[in-house]
């Protein structure tokens, strides 16, 4: 069984001018979205043997706040570009080369792609990939290189506002 956690980016600012994307840093909501996500996932006994992240600040600084409140070490984050440029084919094929010793791994990331590639790999559908939103996959399959298109069952859901679940 392998589980994979696609978690995006928390709620980023757009109040400086003259930055670009990928330097944008997360905004008060934002890091109040990380708190209130990383202890749900602490509490629900979510763990991850790894954690892929986009080098966006704003994905970055999500996953390194995620990940210190679930104990997971800061740096043991894999910094991949190409979760920042990439569509749906190229993620999956990012994550069908994830080592088989990683039964379950978290990768942060942004949308659309995100929202694309939960329905790609889910029978039934989501609405909507929220900031700092959760969607956990199970797939019954012993190596990453099976994960395939409807292939994954939708297991897990946080998201960081009540009127959001």
């Amino acid at each position: 069984m392998k589980k994979l956690y696609l978690i995006r980016h928390a709620k980023s600012s757009r109040d400086t001018p003259g930055i670009k994307d990928k330097n944008r840093p997360l905004d008060k909501q934002g890091k109040a979205q990380i708190k209130l996500i990383g202890i749900h996932l602490a509490r629900s006994g979510i763990v991850a043997q790894a954690l892929y992240s986009s080098p966006a600040k704003r994905a970055l600084d999500t996953a390194k706040g995620i990940a210190q409140r679930m104990g997971f070490p800061c740096a043991r984050i894999k910094v991949m570009p190409l979760i920042y440029t990439s569509g749906v084919f190229r993620l999956l094929k990012m994550i069908k080369g994830f080592s088989n010793q990683v039964e379950s791994a978290m990768v942060f990331g942004h949308n659309p792609e995100f929202f694309h590639l939960v329905n790609y790999l889910i029978t039934n559908k989501i609405n909507k990939f929220p900031t700092c939103g959760v969607f956990g996959i199970d797939f019954n399959v012993n190596s990453w290189r099976k994960v395939a298109r409807k292939k994954g069952k939708l297991v897990f859901r946080a998201l960081p506002k009540k009127n959001e679940r």
